[in-house]
């Protein structure tokens, strides 16, 4: 009867305790998200230590928050982030949220992106947008800035690649004579691809400012991350991660 009764108190204690904990917000199982990728190298790769994926990791480990990174088609990475197959977006431009309503951006940039025209011709005077009426134009499938700048309209032709081993390709393969894709990602592919012919052509057609986006059920997490966001650049992790990252890609 005694050990039944000492039984019962400590059985007692231990539901007490997790009630305890629910209700006053005691230590908290590890949470972990998986979070979409469409990105390259170095900005995002297969192991999750580009420069978006680290700087996502520590910004997340420090909310208590285990972050897999998922590579994704870039056709179809925000739709499923949108769908709730994967828990957010791991950098996209401001504004994704109005063609995909369950996706949250958190309000801290993590990136500028420089969306650039690649060519073999250094002599193409690009300094828009509306400078790409006369060439036959390739861009990434999928892209949200692409996809608002680039149509058949102010093209002499277009047309758009899942994969950026294809885009490049057309230009290696003269199909084309422009390529849009991010700066330091089409480095990357021209060194891979050895394509020492192709170039960019400057100034950008635009930079933009990159966020997180997260799915609606994590929107408690979204002012969490922002904070975490911001905190890392104050006391220097933010910058560390880039210069360490991008210290081959400096031009």
């Amino acid at each position: 009867m005694q050990r039944k009764l000492k039984f019962s108190v400590v059985m007692a204690c231990v539901i007490a305790a997790a009630i305890s904990f629910h209700i006053f917000g005691g230590p908290a199982i590890a949470q972990t998200l998986d979070i979409g990728s469409m990105y390259k190298p170095p900005l995002s790769n297969e192991k999750g230590t580009g420069m978006i994926d680290l700087i996502i990791k520590e910004v997340f480990s420090r909310i208590g928050i285990k972050v897999e990174i998922i590579l994704v088609a870039s056709t179809h990475a925000l739709a499923k982030a949108n769908k709730g197959l994967y828990d957010g977006d791991i950098m996209r431009v401001g504004g994704a949220s109005r063609n995909y309503p369950n996706l949250i951006q958190v309000p801290e940039t993590i990136y500028d992106f420089d969306f650039v025209a690649f060519s073999k011709n250094l002599n193409i005077p690009l300094t828009d947008w509306e400078g790409l009426k006369p060439y036959r134009v390739a861009v990434p499938a999928g892209w949200v800035e692409t996809d608002n700048h680039v149509t058949e309209e102010n093209t002499k032709t277009l047309v758009r690649l899942g994969s950026p081993f294809k885009l490049f390709n057309t230009l290696k393969k003269n199909k084309t004579d422009l390529i849009i894709y991010e700066r330091l990602m089409g480095y990357e592919l021209i060194k891979e691809l050895g394509l020492s012919d192709i170039h960019v052509l400057e100034p950008p057609l635009s930079s933009k400012k990159m966020y997180l986006y997260l799915h609606k059920k994590h929107k408690d997490l979204v002012p969490r991350a922002a904070e975490a966001t911001r905190a890392m650049k104050q006391d220097g992790t933010f910058q560390k991660i880039v210069d360490k990252t991008l210290s081959n890609y400096s031009k």
